[in-house]
């Protein structure tokens, strides 16, 4: 775990391992294996930064627990930089009219990009929609606006809460460097 990297000029360090990721994910999929025994939940995995992590999950499921996956397209990033906006490139193509809806991202930040995702997919009738999440930066989750109320983003299976540096690997990319890493590293 003590490979530096270098990217466009900059430093790229070993932050997470590959051992504690993998701990934390086998963690979520033995809750989920629980939350959804006798059931078929669908895992919608938020491409492209968690389709590692949701391959991981999938494998620690329980092996008796059935469900369906798809997957959802957005992106919100330039760079290293949040545009603010969502921008949908994709949709699912499974039908989640009164279906128990897992959502599987990488990384929750602010909430902004995930929060409009579960309000497209409620237009869809799902009969729940719960959040796996691998990491949530410290410090950034924003409440958001339900009528009147600000509330947090709730996430329902959490890998990991992370410090606020920007990171890669492990699914994550930067510009499409880093994303096949094993391990989560930080730029400097």
């Amino acid at each position: 775990m003590n490979q530096e990297l270098e990217h466009m000029g900059k430093r790229i360090v070993p932050y997470i391992d590959k051992e504690t990721l993998q701990a934390n994910v086998r963690r979520i999929a033995e809750q989920i294996s629980i939350d959804y025994k006798g059931q078929k939940p669908i895992l919608i995995g938020v491409l492209n930064g968690a389709f590692i992590f949701m391959a991981d999950l999938i494998r620690y499921l329980d092996k008796d627990l059935k469900i369906e996956i798809d997957f959802i397209k957005l992106t919100s990033y330039e760079g290293q930089q949040s545009t603010g906006i969502v921008k949908a490139l994709s949709g699912i193509k499974s039908d989640i009219k009164d279906r128990s809806v897992i959502i599987v991202e990488d990384i929750v930040e602010t909430g902004i990009t995930i929060n409009n995702t579960i309000d497209e997919l409620k237009k869809f009738q799902p009969k729940e929609i719960r959040l796996a999440s691998c990491f949530l930066k410290k410090g950034k989750l924003k409440h958001l606006n339900v009528g009147k109320q600000k509330v947090p983003v709730k996430i329902d299976y959490l890998g990991l809460e992370i410090d606020d540096y920007f990171i890669v690997g492990y699914g994550l990319d930067w510009s499409e460097y880093g994303r096949g890493l094993d391990q989560l590293y930080k730029v400097e």
